[in-house]
């Protein structure tokens, strides 16, 4: 032991450095200098905060190079705590450049920090899951490497070097490299290239990073033609996988500016749609929406980190891409609103519109105040995902999830503590997480009319629901200041023990809840109110009104859960707050039906108001019509699910073929907005209040899409 510490010190010492210098100015050298800035800290707290963990581990580091509180016995496939060694290992890297940059260079805690990377790279741990040896420890090794240069023995560079090329994008064991997977995998090459001071390793990495960003033709993975995200197969995943794959690509694209391994023009065209037209709308402020997480939603805390593993900020999202935005780029202002939104730049502009994405059937709607979204399922994408024990309730993640954000707290951490078969928004078969089907997570959708319509700032999504014996006619109709959810033909064959219910909205318990229903505040616990006198709930500023023969639950109090239950996480009971909102259909319902309005940001005063004369109209709500007119906006939101007509106060509209439809009146006649949420090519025929239009619905990348014309 003493022989190895003084060989390392001999190193130290030595001027010899395990890298051949690069020549001056070499492009090499520039990225592995910006690639180093960008693992430190820039902020004094954070560089004081990085010192103390650092000499905190190095006062409790064995002299063999391990400590007593790893566990190296570690097998967990999604949490494997036996990496703990190597994370720290990064953090004293990190602290030891820092010193040394500071022109006082901390020889003891270098000599430290390479006893206890000699110990991993000695015992060379591996886990049964192909991430961890693949992805993140040779992430761990490039980051170690060139913050330590040259200071590192040749013969464990070498071995470092061995441990980075195991991920190999062209090699890789039965799975194929794409996606995240494979950005990761290139920024693990790129430096291992610098530590190597290799050109043609850079090259080949920078170049593979930019065929991925591509707009793929599906069902590949990767950026969808309308810049919604998919991973393991047609999977939703713009906050997991497709954010993993937004900050490596925009980081590289940072450190290759003004190079000559700098990003081509046109992937850099695609990159920033994708980060303006895709991850931007996913986003309130910091927080990512849950529909886009896939298993990642069983994570406890992590859900909101869309800086993970940063330092700081700059790292974040937000900082890469106010750095990208630094330099000339496509929609340049766009980014910097984007940015400054990301960091909590006071006075940033909010985001407001509508955004179908067709891909993914999926929509978003925003305004300044708050945003909500809806998650459906079609023959063209899988429910969710059950992967390295994450993901084991995920039954329902589909089925019409809608979920609403003001502050963006309101559903941190609540999954533990959630009813599974009351997932926001959907309707499901209580008591049970058994569809009938043969595996109900990682399944593909039986229906074809599921998509939604959108003119850039109002939409509907609409979606017809097939969930083993249970089938509904589920739709969501989104104005400004609120919105209409409608159900129809809710029915439960063969099965008469299970209920039926549509969830509202299960979220934390945050304050007071009030109802027209109540004296004061409502009691904690089970409440079960009859709608027929009218119905309003207000909760944590959101308010919900009941068309009259609603069956309404409201829970709210203490639940407990355990995090191992839903995902890879602690074993440990953990009790929430719960608010759970639903609508009881009954025991083997038959064309049941819902309505009901959120309005969120509402006050007491306003509700009571809303309840009695309504900004909203609901139409129809019947299993082939489901539609909404706003007077105020003079706006009809149509869901014609066979041809037929609606009698408006626009007029009477007419359709000749199943479809989507916004249609507003203007100063000389009606903006029409439609869609075919089949997903194909058609020529739909019009009329509204008698004047007629054919309207050409695209196929294509753009089937399923919405087309906008005037009629006049």
């Amino acid at each position: 032991m003493k022989s190895r510490l003084l060989l390392i010190v001999a190193l130290l010492c030595s001027p010899l450095s395990f890298l051949a210098q690069a020549a001056g100015g070499s492009d090499t050298a520039t990225i592995r200098d910006r690639y180093v800035v960008s693992l430190l800290p820039t902020a004094v707290p954070a560089m004081e905060q990085a010192r103390a963990q650092a000499l905190k581990f190095a006062s409790s580091l064995s002299t063999e190079g391990n400590w007593s509180d790893v566990d190296y016995t570690g097998t967990d496939r999604a949490v494997w705590v036996t990496c703990d060694h190597l994370e720290r290992v990064a953090i004293m890297a990190r602290a030891a450049r820092l010193a040394r940059n500071a022109g006082h260079a901390d020889e003891a805690l270098v000599t430290k920090t390479l006893l206890a990377l000699h110990w991993w790279i000695d015992k060379d741990y591996k886990n049964s899951n192909w991430w961890w040896n693949e992805i993140h420890v040779p992430q761990l090794m490039g980051e170690i490497g060139n913050l330590l240069a040259p200071q590192i023995p040749p013969v464990d560079v070498a071995a470092m070097v061995t441990i980075m090329k195991r991920s190999d994008w062209e090699h890789g064991p039965k799975h194929t490299w794409s996606g995240a997977n494979l950005s990761d995998s290139a920024a693990i090459q790129i430096a291992r290239g610098c530590i190597e001071d290799s050109d043609a390793t850079v090259a080949q990495a920078f170049n593979r990073m930019y065929q991925e960003i591509t707009v793929v033709t599906p069902p590949e993975q990767g950026i969808q033609p309308d810049d919604s995200f998919h991973q393991h197969g047609n999977q939703l995943y713009n906050g997991g996988y497709g954010m993993g794959f937004a900050i490596v690509s925009v980081r590289l694209a940072n450190l290759a500016r003004e190079t000559r391994f700098e990003i081509p023009a046109d992937r850099m065209a695609i990159l920033v749609n994708y980060l303006l037209d895709g991850e931007q709308w996913i986003m309130r402020g910091k927080l990512v929406d849950y529909s886009t997480l896939g298993r990642g939603l069983t994570r406890e805390t992590k859900v909101l980190a869309v800086n993970r593993g940063s330092v700081e900020s700059r790292r974040g999202l937000g900082g890469l891409i106010a750095v990208l935005a630094s330099n000339p780029v496509p929609r340049q202002k766009e980014l910097l609103t984007f940015a400054a939104r990301l960091n909590g730049t006071p006075g940033a502009a909010e985001q407001s519109g509508n955004r179908h994405f067709w891909y993914s059937d999926y929509m978003v709607h925003r305004r300044a105040g708050y945003s909500t979204s809806v998650k459906m399922l079609s023959k063209r994408m899988q429910n969710a995902e059950l992967v390295n024990l994450e993901g084991k309730k995920s039954v329902h993640l589909s089925d019409g999830a809608n979920y609403l954000y003001i502050s963006g707290d309101e559903y941190t951490n609540v999954f533990v503590g959630w009813d599974w078969a009351h997932v926001p928004g959907t309707t499901a078969i209580q008591g049970t997480l058994d569809t009938g089907e043969k595996n109900p997570i990682a399944v593909t959708g039986t229906t074809t009319f599921d998509g939604g319509v959108s003119d850039g700032t109002y939409g509907m999504a609409a979606m017809d629901l097939a969930r083993g014996s249970l089938t509904a006619k589920k739709a969501w109709f989104f104005f400004d200041t609120s919105y209409v959810a409608l159900g129809a033909g809710i029915t439960l064959a063969g099965d008469t023990t299970h209920a039926v219910a549509t969830d509202v909205n299960q979220a934390l318990l945050n304050g007071a809840i009030v109802s027209n229903q109540a004296r004061g505040s409502v009691a904690a616990g089970t409440q079960s109110y009859s709608a027929k006198g009218g119905l309003s709930v207000l909760h944590n500023h959101v308010g919900y009104i009941f068309a009259p023969d609603s069956n309404v639950t409201l829970f709210s109090g203490p639940r407990t859960g355990i995090w191992s239950d839903i995902g890879a996480g602690p074993g440990t009971p953990v009790t929430v707050p719960v608010f759970d909102l639903w609508i009881d259909h009954g025991l083997a319902p038959k064309d049941a039906a819902y309505q009901y309005t959120v309005v969120p940001n509402a006050t007491e005063e306003q509700l009571a108001r809303l309840s009695k004369t309504a900004e909203l109209v609901v139409l129809s709500n019947t299993a082939n019509l489901q539609a909404v007119y706003s007077p105020g906006l003079k706006l009809a939101e149509v869901a014609f699910r066979q041809p037929g007509s609606l009698k408006t106060p626009l007029g009477e509209i007419q359709a000749d073929h199943s479809c989507l439809l916004l249609v507003r009146q203007t100063a000389s006649g009606w903006l029409v907005t439609a869609s075919n949420p089949e997903n194909e090519a058609l020529t739909l025929n019009l009329a509204v209040k008698g004047h007629k239009m054919a309207m050409q619905l695209p196929g294509g990348n753009l089937a399923g899409s919405s087309i906008s014309a005037e009629l006049k």
